[in-house]
């Protein structure tokens, strides 16, 4: 099957598999009207969300994507969101350009074009000063991609590690311009299991064929990558960096907990894991987010585009009002609740129930707010 990227799979998709995959992704599950539910707090920050507003042949950006984009979080009391990288820097000043007017409402992190490897002799030298030039116009930090340690190559054709001394000068410029480090390193257990009809996750990677990673003879294997991330983490105590999706241990969340115990400077958004999460025993994630209650932000992966919206993982369609207000509410519920066995945010994802947590009102108040806008400072843009 011809890979899929992210920005291009909901026009490659065949109209059979999309229809299918539309019908089912949102489903009302009986037990609950998604209207009820409130985040308990009142207001919530997202600090994993993606605004792509860009069209080309001319490049432009569609300011209406991003209106849109916080239409929707109006109406489901998300009153700030991180926007959580954007690569290359003929995207990204461009960008941030547009939601200068929005800067209270939406921070964007700035991500390299890791091509530049190739061809920039220099590029590592340059890196530290690309990251310093991006926060001073506004970026609220750096966000690597999983492309680093799994596809990004170094100028012999190696794998380029996550713990390469040479990106050492960058961990360290983010130290002191006190900017976080997003690291979305490998990703689910089942995207490195063999991708056929067995895989729980088989419905996600025949959506997505480039997100398997199970062929051994390309990619390394899943802990090696994390184990990469976690050498340079301990390398820079000082700097604070930021695990997407439960730093990718939302199935193992044991050694998710010795990970936090000896890394305190690793921090994590809950984004588009809310499946895995909720096959847990709901007493075991509940004392796990109570334990880790400083160390967890609340966050959706809600990708908003010029043509749809992608809630988590796919497809991407047009989304009414009511099916984000599920969407957003499911994350409520897992949240608030000890409700049992009812539909995860992503369904597709994976075939089963979660349950909920029932998260105590503090716990849920730095969960939902106070962490991302401490780790962020937001207080400098008015939020």
């Amino acid at each position: 099957m011809k890979s899929v990227t992210r920005r291009s799979f909901g026009k490659k998709l065949t109209l059979g598999t999309a229809a299918v995959a539309a019908a089912s992704f949102v489903s009302k599950d009986a037990q609950s009207n998604y209207d009820t539910f409130r985040p308990v707090t009142g207001r919530v920050i997202d600090a994993h969300m993606h605004v792509w507003p860009y069209t080309r042949k001319p490049f432009t950006i569609n300011q209406e994507t991003i209106e849109r984009c916080i239409r929707v979080q109006d109406a489901n009391y998300v009153k700030y969101s991180v926007n959580i990288g954007i690569a290359g820097d003929e995207t990204f000043y461009p960008l941030m350009k547009a939601m200068a007017p929005h800067r209270n409402r939406i921070g964007t992190m700035y991500a390299f074009d890791w091509k530049l490897i190739q061809t920039d002799p220099q590029f590592f030298e340059k890196a530290p000063d690309m990251l310093e030039k991006a926060v001073e116009a506004g970026a609220l930090g750096l966000k690597c991609f999983k492309s680093l340690g799994l596809t990004v190559r170094d100028t012999d054709g190696s794998l380029l590690k996550l713990d390469d001394p040479r990106l050492d000068p960058v961990w360290e410029r983010a130290g002191k311009l006190n900017a976080v480090v997003a690291i979305h390193a490998t990703d689910p257990v089942a995207f490195f299991a063999p991708w056929n009809a067995d895989n729980e996750r088989w419905d996600e990677m025949e959506l997505h064929p480039d997100w398997s990673f199970a062929d051994k003879s390309k990619y390394p294997a899943r802990e090696d990558i994390l184990i990469q991330r976690d050498n340079a983490i301990k390398r820079h105590p000082d700097v604070k960096f930021f695990g997407s999706h439960v730093a990718n241990n939302s199935e193992e969340l044991d050694v998710l907990e010795r990970r936090f115990e000896a890394m305190p400077n690793l921090y994590a958004d809950i984004s588009a894991r809310l499946g895995e999460l909720g096959r847990h025993p709901a007493d075991k994630g509940h004392a796990f987010f109570t334990k880790f209650q400083d160390r967890l932000s609340f966050g959706t992966d809600h990708v908003f585009m010029n043509d749809g919206e992608v809630q988590g993982a796919g497809p991407k369609k047009n989304f009414s009002a009511e099916d984000n207000t599920i969407f957003y509410g499911k994350h409520w519920r897992y949240f608030q609740t000890r409700d049992r066995q009812f539909d995860h945010p992503t369904p597709i994802q994976g075939n089963w129930k979660i349950d909920g947590i029932g998260l105590d009102k503090a716990v849920l108040e730095k969960l939902y707010w106070g962490n991302a806008h401490k780790l962020f400072r937001l207080d400098r843009f008015g939020v």
